[in-house]
């Protein structure tokens, strides 16, 4: 567990801890009082009116996207989640709060728990001119051209995979596919973003070689994933709450941090020392840059480490996640995919009903503030649309809870409400590379095997991504 211990500072069993726990929400209640900024008549959990901790605690528990959805149902579409944060439900909201424009709401606060190495990524840059850079940079290496040329490595990969899955066949047991998702997921974003495979299909695991103050360790690079990005899920509710436990580096969920920083800037230095100039997606930004490899500064190592520490969890961690969830839908609600459209719209209808991204992401009110479903919040206002409520909003599908992939071909427009890539100038800039893999994992397992799982139920936990915690199943080839 990474949140604070406070017996660690007392030597356990003392008076001092309640004492300091106190005086911790004392704070926090006290700076939301004095910087709360929406109208006072928008209504929410009572505790989410005075004080951040109620959706930090919510998303300690992994279950924050269920809170936030359960407030909407009670107290209509727009409701206060934090003293400063406002969640609204609706469509027409979608275009307000992730719009484009001089004028469209940026990045909150929040994304400042997902800086890595000192260095915002594409993904945690808040600043406009810095994000136009970057994505500028990145676009090289997601364009249509570059992706043709990363298809001959991903069949190449998902060949390995199908090998390993064949085994499983022979052995005619249940085993947890969403491991092995993870194993291809990292196994195909190493190799395209670094040009070499980490090679967790070959031996079968995620153990990663992780080097802190001189001291090197074998550890779970789905746990470093899992652990990092539930931290930042956390602390990136509140700067008060990111500045105590930033201060406390023994907590596993900064320890995790900094292994996939090391991580990264392994994989960072090995790429610019290989001499290599193969077009994976970091030799398309050294490009992009124009660094010299032979002689990068510490700057240039920075920042590289950090966009390969988004690469490393973005391009890993969803993509699993929604290729067994996904799976999961198809073999319980038969018939399966028939051709590659529909696969795409059972993908889509995966996407939305389990909400890979299942929180609303944090934007700020823009200077003179916004009207957005009848209500003007000021300058600062933090706003999101909550992806999982939108995804099950019945105004929208009719019939939100059950799986039918048809609705997808039936209408173009439904789109426009699928938040599992995000939406408007910020939006993932990787989703077509996504599609790319999901479409080719899936299709070569429906195709080769037949699948069935353990269970019917599907239970699922929140760190930043929504994610399964399983996903057991039996294949024997067709």
């Amino acid at each position: 567990m990474f949140l604070p211990d406070f017996n660690q500072f007392s030597g356990g069993g003392s008076s001092y801890a309640p004492v300091l726990l106190l005086l911790f929400c004392a704070l926090c209640i006290l700076h939301a009082v004095v910087s709360r900024n929406p109208p006072p008549h928008i209504p929410g959990p009572f505790l989410a009116r005075w004080t951040h901790l109620w959706l930090a605690y919510q998303a300690y528990r992994g279950r924050r996207y269920k809170a936030v959805h359960a407030a909407h149902l009670r107290y209509g579409r727009v409701v206060r989640i934090s003293p400063n944060h406002v969640s609204v439900a609706a469509p027409e909201a979608i275009s307000v709060i992730y719009g484009q424009g001089p004028r469209a709401p940026a990045k909150s606060a929040f994304y400042d728990a997902f800086v890595c190495n000192g260095k915002p990524s594409i993904f945690s840059t808040r600043d406009r001119l810095d994000h136009s850079m970057k994505r500028r940079v990145v676009s090289h290496a997601f364009s249509s051209s570059a992706l043709q040329e990363f298809i001959p490595l991903i069949h190449s990969t998902i060949g390995d995979f199908t090998q390993r899955m064949d085994e499983f066949c022979a052995k005619e047991e249940y085993f947890d596919a969403l491991l092995w998702f993870n194993y291809l997921a990292f196994d195909l974003l190493s190799d395209l973003a670094f040009g070499e495979r980490i090679g967790m299909l070959k031996q079968g695991s995620d153990l990663v070689e992780i080097s802190r103050a001189g001291e090197t360790s074998h550890e779970n690079a789905i746990a470093l994933v899992d652990e990092r990005e539930h931290l930042a899920a956390i602390v990136g509710i509140h700067p008060l709450i990111q500045t105590v436990v930033n201060s406390l580096p023994f907590l596993s969920g900064n320890k995790a941090t900094s292994g996939l920083e090391e991580l990264a800037r392994r994989q960072v230095l090995k790429r610019l020392l290989s001499g290599d100039h193969r077009g994976d997606i970091l030799g398309k930004l050294i490009a992009a840059r124009g660094y010299d490899v032979r002689s990068p500064s510490t700057d240039e190592i920075a920042e590289l480490t950090a966009e390969a520490v988004t690469l490393l969890i973005a391009g890993s961690d969803t993509t699993s996640n929604s290729i067994a969830v996904t799976l999961h839908f198809i073999a319980t609600n038969p018939p399966s995919a028939k051709d590659v459209p529909y696969l795409q719209a059972t993908i889509n209808e995966g996407l939305r009903l389990h909400s890979t991204t299942a929180i609303g992401l944090h934007r700020y009110a823009p200077a003179g503030g916004l009207v957005c479903c009848g209500h003007f919040f000021p300058e600062g206002t933090e706003l999101s649309v909550p992806a999982w409520t939108i995804g099950h909003d019945p105004e929208v599908w009719g019939d939100p809870e059950v799986f039918r992939p048809e609705r997808w071909l039936e209408s173009k427009e439904n789109k426009q409400y699928l938040l599992a890539f995000g939406k408007g100038p910020r939006a993932c800039i990787g989703q077509n590379l996504a599609y790319i893999e999901m479409i080719s994992v899936l299709s070569t397992i429906l195709l080769r095997y037949k699948v069935e799982v353990k269970s019917q139920v599907f239970e699922t936990t929140e760190g930043f991504m929504h994610k399964p915690r399983d996903c057991w199943i039996k294949l024997s080839l067709r």
